[in-house]
């Protein structure tokens, strides 16, 4: 990945102020942890890498990462913002996503809480985890992981269980991805929608949100620590949780899980 090839595409005015890339690194949210212990990273600050070897999904899932190919980057954001809130920023996240893969012809829709997929395969992930002190939130690190030019063989030999349900972007469009291009545009992407944070709150980012996702109104499954929970969705909070009506007539807050499908 080449800083200056990225930069060509950036017109970010907070998200990507500050940049750092390296070839490989264990996590690039790990390491942008430690950069902000260090005091080197402030509001807006990004890390790239070509490869990670101990990358993450949510729940600690592994997620691979071989050099060359895909898109691991970790965006840190200083909101003021309540910690019931702070899983907005996901959200915010997922419609960025969404937003770049438009730009491509490509039609992806959110799996809540945090898996982007394109005809129902996993494209990309977000790993958010946050800093606190005293019970409020002093800043959080945006993990996302983008499958860009990895090919079927390699989802076929490596993914095994999971490979009838990964896709990457140059398999959908059938030709190689400028991983910088996109990278850039996603953070460009990232800026815009932090920027609508900044200026009208939570709400209108989970608005945003639920419009791109589209199940507002419909059934669905949501995991709940081994519960399976089904119902109508009623409503999302400005906190991110969803509300769902079951079968049974009871309206159940779910705040934590994994769809189901």
């Amino acid at each position: 990945m080449e800083i200056s090839e990225i930069k060509n595409h950036l017109s970010a005015e907070i998200v990507g102020e500050k940049f750092f890339v390296y070839d490989e690194v264990g996590s690039t949210n790990d390491v942008l942890r430690e950069l902000i212990g260090d005091g080197l990273a402030a509001d807006g600050a990004v890390v790239v890498s070509d490869s990670q070897t101990v990358g993450r999904g949510r729940l600690g899932r592994k997620w691979l990462s071989p050099g060359g190919v895909n898109l691991y980057l970790s965006a840190l954001f200083c909101p003021e913002v309540s910690l019931r809130k702070s899983s907005v920023f996901t959200f915010l996240a997922s419609c960025a996503l969404v937003e770049v893969f438009s730009g491509y012809g490509v039609e992806a829709t959110i799996k809540w809480p945090n898996d982007i997929l394109v005809g129902g395969k996993k494209i990309s992930g977000v790993l958010t985890e946050l800093g606190t002190s005293d019970g409020a939130v002093d800043y959080l690190v945006i993990g996302i992981g983008v499958n860009l030019n990895l090919p079927e063989e390699f989802i076929r030999r490596e993914m095994e269980d999971i490979s009838e349900k990964t896709t990457s972007l140059s398999i959908l469009l059938g030709e190689e991805v400028n991983r910088e291009k996109f990278c850039a545009e996603l953070i460009n992407a990232l800026d815009r929608f932090y920027g609508e944070f900044r200026r009208r709150g939570t709400g209108a980012i989970v608005d945003m949100w639920i419009e791109v996702w589209g199940f507002l109104g419909k059934e669905i499954s949501v995991d709940v620590s081994g519960e399976v929970v089904s119902g109508v969705v009623e409503r999302v909070d400005a906190n991110g949780f969803l509300y769902l009506r079951t079968d049974k007539g009871d309206l159940r807050k779910v705040i934590a899980g994994d769809t189901v499908f």
